[in-house]
């Protein structure tokens, strides 16, 4: 067995454990960042790499609604139409809802 498949899951571990093990600031400076990404795009770095890796449009809002966090843009458009509404409304989460109309 080589020394990558016994380290890479302990330090991969480590890193993902939130047990104190990244320096205050380097966690803040990415909380910061995530909100200004958030911001200018509607999502946060998770977001962006999880469709980076998946090639689908990911959001994690999406669970709330019962729905697949990751989906194609014809999956996202059928899931809008399903909603049925006459207005769309998108919250400061991205998170989709009928909105009323005046």
């Amino acid at each position: 067995m080589s020394l990558y498949r016994i380290f890479l899951p302990v330090i991969m571990s480590v890193f993902l454990s939130g047990c104190g093990i990244i320096p205050m600031w380097l966690s803040v400076a990415h909380t910061m960042g995530d909100v200004a990404l958030g911001v200018a795009t509607g999502k946060s770095s998770g977001e962006h790499v999880l469709s980076g890796i998946t090639g689908r449009d990911c959001q994690f809002i999406r669970i709330i609604n019962g729905q697949d966090i990751c989906m194609t843009k014809e999956a996202y458009l059928d899931y809008l139409f399903s909603l049925d509404c006459n207005i769309y409304t998108w919250s400061i989460l991205n998170r989709v809802s009928c909105g009323e109309s005046t």
